[in-house]
């Protein structure tokens, strides 16, 4: 059942931002947090845009230095808080060790600063905290967006 539900989270997400895949912006970042030390590549597009905020499906891959591979897959609600930071909160599913049977529902609280304004490069810092099937997960992490 965990595995059904994985898989239609996914294709439905990536099935909708077939429609704006024009804004599609993929990442890539050092991370550090519950997992460990290692590298995500994101990809997320704009769904949406509420009368404040914006609304992404966004598919994260990550990888750290103990070896394991992790994956998600959520809808993100992104609201400007000042400018270049916004926060939000994210609902998906987990994918931990790319092991459908393994699958669990994720809920994120995150926050990401763009550094482009005063660095003069797409340059971001994030961070982020959820609950990854009961478990604990928060991380930070330097970022490039291409």
């Amino acid at each position: 059942m965990r595995w059904i539900l994985g898989v239609l989270a996914v294709v439905l997400g990536l099935g909708l931002a077939q429609f704006s895949v024009e804004n599609l912006k993929p990442s890539l970042a050092v991370v550090g947090g519950s997992q460990g030390f290692g590298l995500e590549a994101s990809w997320h597009c704009q769904l949406f845009q509420p009368p404040v905020g914006e609304v992404r499906p966004a598919l994260d891959l990550a990888y750290n230095v103990n070896g394991n591979w992790n994956g998600s897959f959520l809808f993100r609600y992104l609201y400007p808080v000042a400018e270049g930071l916004k926060a939000g909160v994210g609902l998906g599913v987990v994918i931990p060790g790319f092991q459908f049977a393994n699958t669990a529902l994720y809920f994120r609280a995150d926050a990401e600063y763009d550094l482009a304004a005063s660095l003069g490069t797409p340059l971001f810092l994030g961070g982020d905290l959820g609950l990854a099937g009961g478990n604990f997960a928060g991380q930070l992490k330097v970022g490039y967006r291409f």
